[in-house]
């Protein structure tokens, strides 16, 4: 897999391109939630933080459920 350097600026170039690859765009989104989590985690409402934890789960769930070995 190629490297991808992990700053907000190149992921969300990779984000934005219709020609990322679906590797690219999925570790450039996470990326980007790692950012803004980072940045505001402090100052969120409490709706927001569950909001975002939910999202958070959901998505590494989906990544587990790609690996169970009935799906590859």
């Amino acid at each position: 897999m190629a490297e991808i350097e992990l700053n907000r600026e190149k992921s969300m170039r990779i984000l934005n391109s219709a020609d990322a690859s679906p590797d690219a765009r999925v570790i450039a989104a996470f990326a980007v939630m790692f950012f803004e989590a980072t940045e505001h985690a402090d100052d969120l409402e409490p709706e927001t933080y569950a909001i975002a934890h939910k999202l958070l789960r959901m998505g590494a769930s989906e990544l587990d459920q790609a690996r169970e070995p009935t799906n590859g």
